[in-house]
């Protein structure tokens, strides 16, 4: 029996809904932070009514097996069936601790075995067999399948069964309908995915059905596998439908649905899942489209999770342990094994479309920490990385890592013919460069980026269009430098903890190897007209005239452009802990008084269960702020990266600040606060000495002194 759980208002079309669905379907990781993403094993389609319940009774069935059997076989090494990753031309099955191939291959034909269970559950709803080869409703352009795909030889067919194979049990990705659904409000789609979670060594990967039923205009989502350890979808089977009035959530009663489990797991989807689907619905274009902006669209989740899970575990503690850099290893280190998995996975498609006997070679430009370039050379892709600077880290590496400190100009000297790739991880100015960088290498040779701060060739980019974002525009700009030299450029987005994740990849060229000196005509045209004199030219004037080649010789070498310059080895400290004390006292005052201009009187807490009321006073926006200051105030601020919310973010013990607005913090008892005890009493509470109405805390419940007498002796601080 379904039962209906909570409805939202909403107002919107049944194709606005589908838009919505599709995304929480395809994308699940968006709500469900404990899972990477989903593959489709089998898709059927039926334009006939069939019964849910039905499914989920045969499903009862098939479901009750010996549990603890199940966890004896998977308990600590979860096997994704299928799953190969080619290393330095060994194949080996991973996810698994032990490499015997009988033990896997039980493994995966018992998973194969629940799949084609499931397929008969479906078989037994009173559904009638579709023909991929016969002459269906389901065109070979909606199932998204070559004509004269057949079904699994196993599968017998039923005098009932209606749905239709759209492919066989695979680990490749097959696509949903999504188009045809919103054309045809009659059709059903029958879905059986694996979810993928992203900690494989404590969650198993579960089976899940996925019921559309265009008619009804209704989705749900049933457990198709069973496991003993922590589950990373919801332990309830659930339908989100669309009515008249809005978008509802439901749920299955049955022997479990009442569960402790269950019931979290329904006050989840409340929560989490029925108002973004709400959102989403609202957000959709009326004709339904949704814009694909996932991530990981050219290599196979599946196949990503795997590897990544298993390179973490490789490289990741002992990287974080060992880290002697002042950055954080938590972000570093994790977002270069979360790169050099993407990159494995390409360069294995690329070795099996090409028929590669041999692991691809690589330079990495700008190479930084060298973690990267340390990876993959030890994953058995020899590499060279280069970089204006040494890191302290680069001595602890392996001797067999290769990594140079130069400065790169671009120019004949700066050609790289004895590799297959070209890597520009966050390079600044040499990101435009790279793609040229690779066109004159060789023919062969391929270049991948991850285009971040904007850079021109020989200055920083301007942006040509104002309606895109200033990023948005310099990716445009790197696909057409890409373009110009004669590369067709994908486009994907990683998942790595960065706000620029976007990566751009020359592979494929789009000339033959004769035509290279025209090629490079074409570029070396491209770059003059890109100068920063052809620039300044066209700006003038409105026209770029031919300025000649703006190359000249350096050496024995000839660079590119005469403009080009390289970042300096040791940056400029532009954070704002460089300014002057009395500058940035005096910049902390103003925005304070600002501030303190409206009133805000709250209750803050000065010992247990004892408060006092405060004026906190009122918020603004940083834009507003800005408005207010003074030139000078401004002027000063500048030449630092962030300038006023880097200020304000440096002085966190005074100010708050939250999707742009500031206000000022709310003074914290000490034992409330989360400072460790050597830091208490350090340094002279601000609101104390500058507050109109002084510091709502007593001395002694303050982490800060009430003035010096109240300052801890800085002998008895231990050293950092």
């Amino acid at each position: 029996m379904e039962k209906q759980v909570e409805e939202l208002p909403l107002e919107a079309l049944p194709c606005q809904f589908w838009g919505a669905v599709k995304i929480y379907t395809e994308k699940p990781h968006i709500i469900n932070r404990r899972i990477c993403g989903a593959v489709n094993l089998w898709i059927g389609v039926t334009h006939d009514n069939f019964s849910r319940q039905r499914v989920l009774g045969f499903l009862d069935e098939i479901l009750n097996y010996d549990v603890r059997n199940k966890v004896e076989n998977v308990h600590g090494s979860p096997i994704l069936s299928g799953i190969v990753y080619d290393n330095n031309n060994s194949t080996e099955v991973i996810g698994s601790k032990s490499n015997n191939a009988d033990s896997e291959g039980a493994d995966c034909q018992a998973e194969l075995n629940q799949i084609e269970k499931i397929k008969d559950v479906l078989c037994k709803c009173g559904l009638r067999s579709l023909q991929e080869t016969s002459n269906s409703d389901c065109s070979d352009n909606m199932c998204g399948q070559e004509k004269g795909a057949s079904e699994d030889n196993d599968l017998k067919d039923h005098d009932h069964f209606k749905f239709s194979s759209i492919a066989n049990v695979n680990t490749r990705q097959l696509d949903i309908p999504w188009q045809q659904l919103l054309q045809d409000e009659t059709l059903k789609i029958a879905v059986i995915r694996r979810v993928l979670p992203k900690q494989v060594e404590k969650f198993t990967p579960p089976l899940e059905i996925v019921l559309i039923d265009g008619e009804n205009v209704r989705v749900s989502y049933f457990a198709a596998s069973k496991t003993a350890v922590p589950s990373v979808v919801p332990c309830t089977n659930y339908s989100l439908s669309f009515t008249t009035t809005g978008i509802g959530l439901s749920y299955f009663e049955d022997n479990g649905s009442e569960s402790p489990e269950a019931r979290a797991s329904t006050v989840w989807l409340q929560k989490n899942v029925l108002p973004k689907l709400k959102k989403w619905s609202a957000e959709v274009q009326e004709g339904g489209d949704v814009e694909d902006k996932g991530s990981l669209k050219l290599i196979n989740v599946q196949e990503y999770n795997q590897l990544y899970q298993q390179l973490k575990i490789k490289y990741g503690k002992a990287l974080v342990k060992m880290w002697p850099e002042t950055t954080d290893p938590l972000k570093y280190v994790y977002e270069d094994i979360a790169i050099a998995t993407y990159l494995i996975l390409i360069w294995q498609q690329e070795r099996k479309k090409k028929g590669l006997t041999t692991n691809q070679t690589f330079v990495d430009l700008g190479c930084g920490n060298g973690l990267l370039v340390h990876i993959l050379s030890s994953e058995g892709h020899q590499g060279l990385g280069i970089d204006i600077k040494k890191r302290h880290i680069w001595d602890m590496f392996p001797k067999h890592i290769q990594l140079k400190e130069e400065a790169i100009e671009p120019s004949d000297k700066n050609l790289f013919p004895a590799y297959d790739w070209l890597i520009g991880n966050h390079s600044d100015e040499l990101t435009p460069w790279i793609p040229v960088i690779a066109a004159k290498s060789k023919y062969t040779t391929r270049f991948f980026v991850i285009p971040c701060c904007a850079h021109d060739f020989d200055c920083k980019y301007r942006r040509k269009y104002t309606g895109r974002s200033q990023y948005s525009d310099y990716l445009e700009y790197v696909k057409e430098v890409g373009s110009v030299c004669g590369f067709e450029v994908w486009q994907d987005k990683l998942r790595i903890p960065s706000t620029k994740r976007v990566c751009l990849i020359g592979q494929e060229r789009t000339y033959s190897a004769l035509e290279t000196p025209q090629m490079n005509q074409k570029i070396d045209q491209f770059i003059r007209k890109r100068s920063t004199k052809s620039i300044e030219s066209q700006t003038r004037d409105g026209s770029c005239e031919n300025l000649g080649s703006n190359t000249h010789k350096a050496g024995n070498h000839i660079l590119w452009t005469e403009n080009f310059k390289a970042r300096e080895a040791v940056q400029a400290v532009r954070n704002c802990t460089q300014l002057e004390k009395t500058i940035k006292d005096d910049l902390v005052s103003t925005v304070a008084r600002m501030l303190m201009e409206k009133k805000h009187i709250l209750e803050v807490e000065i010992s247990k269960n004892s408060f006092v009321t405060w004026d906190r006073g009122g918020s603004m926006t940083l834009g507003d702020i800005a408005k207010r200051m003074e030139p000078n105030q401004l002027s000063a601020l500048k030449n630092e990266c962030g300038g006023l919310q880097t200020l304000l973010k440096n002085h966190k013990h005074i100010f708050n600040i939250s999707r742009g607005v500031a206000n000022l913090q709310i003074p914290i008892p000490v034992w409330r606060a989360k400072v460790s005890s050597s830091h208490i009493k350090t340094k002279l509470c601000w609101f104390h000495i500058n507050h109109i109405t002084g510091c709502p805390l007593p001395s002694q419940t303050c982490v800060y002194a009430h003035g010096n007498s109240d300052l801890k002796d800085v002998r008895e601080v231990p050293s950092k």
